[in-house]
């Protein structure tokens, strides 16, 4: 699904306390209650909306509802995006899913259930995040003029500059239908950017919706069609290309085509790149990179020309003075290769097999040459 989170918006929103489970507890942890929605001002609502918005934009992946996972979740999501569940009653039993799906020693904290709306859909927002504590400085003058401040102590502080958002989940009605929920998920507590497993299939239900192999593999396909469809300019398709390697070598785990948009492909191609990457179903917001199926084509680079002529290099020979591209005003592509021949052999398509021979003349069948028939005619 294509979205843009910064149109999120949040309607309403509920918190219960998560307590963290021990083995050694003799008495189940239970969930800590509301009974009512929170007092939401318009500056609160806007924090909220710019923090869930910034780590679903950094940190979300699609995920899909997986009914062989027989999760419980979903069904209290659906009932609560077709309106037979409130959200108070539905962040309850989300609650209780959530502290049932967690394994022990898993760290306490706030679950945050919000009514909101994405693309104007109605959507259901759930994000485990950690209460903080700290202390207030407030600049004050004393009754006998003196200038100090007044430093006060909260114990239940939420989204401060160090605070973070352990798990968040999302699901719209945009992504809803008889058989199919759609939505996204993201954990910051997982290195590489992963959902922890009991989050995305025991609580969650759902699997990754693109698998990041082939995900990878469809990003540079695209890519790659997009220069040789899109751009004439030789220099220009050599940068790119480049470019697109390089991003897929590097040794970040993850890939973010909006970032690479921004900062690697010119301003009036950007727009063209992104739609091109939307047709061929390929995420602008960042995912896994898994570049297992697309690495042998990430060693070298091959370019081919009208009159049959190719040239495969590796990236370090593209990168030094010793190949040259120049684009000359007819359209045409002057290509410079400078160094030290090594070897020069025959290269064609066939795989080596001898082409068939005519069949052999059975020693049975009489041949007649005619200039030996004329010859013998003339015998006497």
């Amino acid at each position: 699904m294509t979205t843009d989170f910064g149109s999120l918006i949040v309607d309403e929103a509920i918190v219960h306390s998560i307590p963290r489970k021990m083995k050694t507890d003799l008495v189940p942890a239970k969930v800590q209650f509301s009974e009512a929605v929170c007092n939401l001002d318009g500056t609160v609502r806007g924090e909220l909306e710019a923090k869930f918005s910034d780590v679903l934009v950094n940190l979300g992946r699609e995920v899909v509802v997986d009914a062989e996972l027989k999760a419980p979740l979903p069904e209290q999501v659906r009932a609560f995006l077709e309106g037979e569940r409130d959200l108070v009653d539905a962040s309850k039993e989300i609650a209780q899913l959530l502290l049932a799906s967690q394994p022990t020693n898993s760290s306490d904290g706030l679950l945050l259930v919000a009514s909101v709306r994405l693309d104007g859909y109605k959507s259901l927002l759930m994000v485990k995040l950690e209460q903080e504590s700290g202390m207030q400085a407030t600049e004050i003058i004393t009754d006998d003029g003196r200038r100090t401040f007044d430093v006060k102590y909260f114990a239940n502080l939420l989204f401060t500059e160090a605070s973070r958002v352990y798990k968040i989940a999302l699901f719209s009605a945009s992504g809803m239908s008889e058989d199919v929920l759609e939505g996204w998920a993201a954990d910051a507590q997982m290195t590489g950017k992963a959902l922890a497993k009991f989050f995305r299939e025991k609580f969650l239900g759902c699997q990754l919706k693109n698998e990041p192999r082939q995900l990878t593999l469809r990003f540079h396909n695209a890519a790659v069609n997009w220069i040789n469809s899109r751009i004439s300019e030789a220099d220009t398709r050599i940068s790119y290309l480049m470019a697109i390697l390089v991003e897929l070598q590097s040794p970040t785990p993850v890939l973010d085509p909006d970032s690479f948009i921004r900062s690697r492909l010119q301003q009036p191609h950007r727009e063209s790149f992104a739609e091109y990457l939307r047709e061929n179903e390929v995420p602008e917001q960042t995912f896994d990179k898994d570049t297992e199926l697309v690495e042998p084509k990430l060693r070298k680079m091959r370019m081919a020309f009208d009159n049959g002529a190719f040239l495969i290099a590796p990236l370090d020979a593209m990168h030094s003075d010793s190949i040259k591209v120049v684009g000359l005003d007819d359209g045409r592509t002057r290509l410079t290769v400078t160094g030290v021949m090594t070897e020069t052999r025959s290269h064609g398509q066939g795989k080596g097999k001898a082409r068939p021979r005519p069949a052999q003349q059975n020693d049975t069948t009489p041949v007649l040459d005619p200039k030996a028939h004329d010859d013998a005619a003339d015998r006497p």
